[in-house]
């Protein structure tokens, strides 16, 4: 059997409603009789509370799939509904002089005392408990589980569940006492066994999973629709047929029955709307979903892009380097600066850098670099000729393998000429990291 996580989880995402009919199902008893003993027996004030409680389950569908044991929101839900409904409707004094009457009708032969006591004022106490015992209580007495499968929920061993239930029933025993209910915790037991939970009258957990459903899909219109007295009577009209609530159409004119019966076919019609509505959207919803991927995929190929712009960049920078350091073909003459028609003339020239650890130190120094200027005008085959440091060294050659000159001529035609430059270094202000002077051979 397919788990209440798992319905949840395939309600949440896809609005399925054989899922949330399913829920419905599943547990209807169980909202519907904690709903009716806090409505002091009132059958359709339980069935509007069993239906809000449906319609928040539909609303809160994918928080809920995290919550450990579903049964226990569920009653506690039911709870908080009814409280609302007396706030908003400030029946509550009508409920408590029907309750014993009512509850006397309803509770099973042979134990109508003691149900009569524990009835109106179960829901609170068990409202009280903690988490984990509420849990337990809820899944053993209402969900009518047994050990082996209330240890499995709880993730204890069947021995340790039996010791959990019995410890939770003998709380719930201690706080039921303190309200004058003195019965035995085996006769709390009994008692919560045949009658905690009671069947919901035919139409109701339709109704639910409807209202369920349509919050999903129209929150806002169900509500309005959900708070008028027609959609109450409905529910009257659809328990009518079951036969469970004839005392209640007799006093009813025939007039009044009729108006009701219409109402109902209204609502009947009402609801493929609202279903259509629902589907709808839904496919927006996954319109939306889809749209999202094709967004973060565009941003992933954006990302790839300018990755790729920046290593291509790179390879250039590289390329360029590796082509100032290379060394010239030995074939091509090199020409002195005595020789040539026309000197190099510098275009470009990137300043050396200091290095840290001599300027950390104070250390001047000057290193002679060694090169020749291509015919392209590029710095080939530099290196320090001489140098009072090796970091001065490679930091005037890195310097000067980046310049670029104006190419020297023979003759009118670009050449190789052989050239030597000392950089000097000094932290005095007046004399920066730069050539100071140029000698030609």
């Amino acid at each position: 059997m397919t788990d209440d996580t798992e319905l949840l989880r395939r309600y949440a995402e896809d609005r399925s409603e054989a899922a949330i009919a399913e829920l419905v199902n599943r547990h209807v008893d169980l909202v519907y009789s904690s709903a009716l003993r806090q409505c002091r027996g009132d059958h359709h004030r339980a069935q509007e509370v069993t239906q809000m409680v449906f319609v928040d389950l539909a609303r809160k569908a994918s928080a809920l799939v995290r919550h450990p044991v579903l049964p226990a929101w569920l009653h506690r839900s039911s709870h908080l509904s009814a409280l609302d409904l007396f706030r908003r409707e400030g029946r509550r004094q009508r409920y408590e002089r029907a309750a014993g009457a009512e509850a006397a009708a309803t509770g099973p032969a042979g134990e109508a005392v003691v149900w009569e006591e524990v009835g109106p004022v179960l829901d609170e106490a068990i409202d009280r408990l903690e988490d984990c015992d509420r849990q337990a209580i809820l899944l053993r007495f209402f969900g009518n589980r047994p050990f082996s499968e209330v240890g499995q929920r709880l993730m204890l061993s069947e021995n340790a569940a039996r010791m959990r239930v019995e410890r939770a029933l003998d709380k719930l025993h201690a706080i039921l006492a303190r309200r004058g209910i003195t019965s035995s915790s085996a006769a709390l037991a009994a008692v919560l066994s045949g009658s905690a939970v009671a069947s919901a009258p035919p139409g109701v957990a339709m109704a639910s999973t409807s209202a369920a459903i349509s919050a999903g899909g129209a929150g806002a219109a169900w509500l309005a629709f959900m708070s008028t007295t027609k959609f109450s009577a409905a529910l009257t009209a659809a328990i009518l047929v079951a036969g469970t609530a004839v005392v209640a159409v007799q006093k009813q004119s025939e007039g009044h029955a009729a108006a009701e019966q219409a109402d109902l076919s209204a609502q009947n019609r009402a609801i493929p709307a609202l279903t259509g509505q629902n589907k709808r959207l839904a496919e927006e919803q996954s319109q939306a979903r889809s749209l999202a991927d094709t967004t973060a995929s565009v941003a992933a190929l954006q990302q790839q892009i300018r990755a790729l712009e920046a290593k291509a960049v790179a390879a250039k920078t590289a390329q360029a380097k590796a082509a100032r350091a290379a060394r010239i073909d030995d074939s091509q003459p090199v020409y002195d600066i005595s020789r040539l028609d026309q000197m190099p003339k510098m275009m470009n020239q990137s300043r050396p850098k200091y290095p840290a650890e001599m300027q950390q130190s104070g250390a001047s120094g000057e290193a002679l670099v060694d090169f020749v200027v291509g015919a392209d005008g590029l710095v080939y085959n530099a290196y320090a000729a001489t140098s009072t440091d090796k970091a001065f060294a490679e930091s005037a050659v890195q310097a000067v393998s980046q310049w670029v000159f104006k190419p020297g001529q023979v003759g009118g035609q670009n050449v190789y000429t052989h050239m030597q430059v000392p950089i000097v270094f000094s932290l005095s202000p007046e004399e920066p990291p730069q050539p100071s002077s140029a000698s030609w051979f």
